[in-house]
């Protein structure tokens, strides 16, 4: 049942990511801090919680992903870079993908 609910959490907070191309297009700075405050958040400790051991691949994998959300909070939200914050969510997707994989999510 944790499980599920973990499951259900990181499915939303992807969904929220997911909107973060259109905020970068727009500019929308304080609505892409907002929107990755709530994402982020809630997404490090689903993917820890499936990552298993700290330490292990997959926990790495998933503290490299917080870490470029973290940067693309800086540069479109704070910094307003907005091909900076283009590159830095097209990472943090990758990265996103490449840990899914690695824990067969």
């Amino acid at each position: 049942q944790e499980k599920e609910r973990k499951r259900t959490q990181l499915d939303a907070a992807v969904k929220r990511l997911e909107k973060t191309p259109e905020l970068i297009r727009t500019k929308q700075a304080q609505q892409i801090k907002a929107n990755l405050l709530e994402a982020g958040g809630t997404m490090k400790i689903a993917m820890n919680y499936f990552s298993g051991e700290r330490d292990s691949p997959a926990w790495n994998k998933a503290r490299e992903f917080s870490q470029r959300i973290s940067d693309l909070g800086v540069s479109g939200g704070q910094m307003k870079r907005w091909e900076t914050a283009a590159q830095d969510y097209s990472d943090s997707i990758k990265i996103l993908n490449e840990w899914k994989n690695m824990v067969r999510y």
